[in-house]
């Protein structure tokens, strides 16, 4: 974890200091971890639900990355936004640099499929979230 990075998104605001609660993190994680064995279960026969649901796990492991070390993202508009520039910061490994890079990629496609209609296929979010979860789950243990 980039400690300057995160520092200076709670200096900008852009994240919020809150107390601690590994025990709440864990419990995020595991949600996570839930979404995607549920979106992979649908992803045939539903797959803007697949898709969605392989999004929130990874919003979910980044929170609960977040729940972990103290911090939370700003709500309000933007607050995915934020949750990805966080994890950039926080989990700022190389193994898993191709599914962060990919993360503000899928919120986009998300989006889309949330107000456009469009029609979006789960299997790339689907590793991209199974890569986080793993990350985040390795940083907590």
């Amino acid at each position: 974890m980039s400690d300057e990075e995160v520092q200076a998104l709670v200096e900008a605001g852009t994240v919020l200091r809150v107390e601690a609660d590994l025990a709440a993190a864990r419990r995020d994680l595991f949600a996570a971890a839930k979404h995607v064995e549920s979106a992979e279960q649908i992803a045939s026969s539903d797959p803007t639900g697949g898709f969605a649901m392989a999004y929130d796990a990874t919003r979910k492991a980044i929170a609960a990355h977040m729940r972990a070390h103290g911090l939370r993202v700003r709500k309000g508009a933007g607050e995915h936004v934020r949750t990805a520039t966080y994890a950039a910061a926080a989990l700022d490994d190389p193994e898993i640099a191709e599914h962060l890079d990919a993360l503000d990629g899928i919120r986009r496609l998300r989006h889309q499929s949330e107000y456009d209609a469009r029609l979006i296929l789960p299997r790339v979010a689907l590793v991209h979230a199974r890569a986080i979860i793993a990350a985040v789950e390795a940083d907590l243990s």
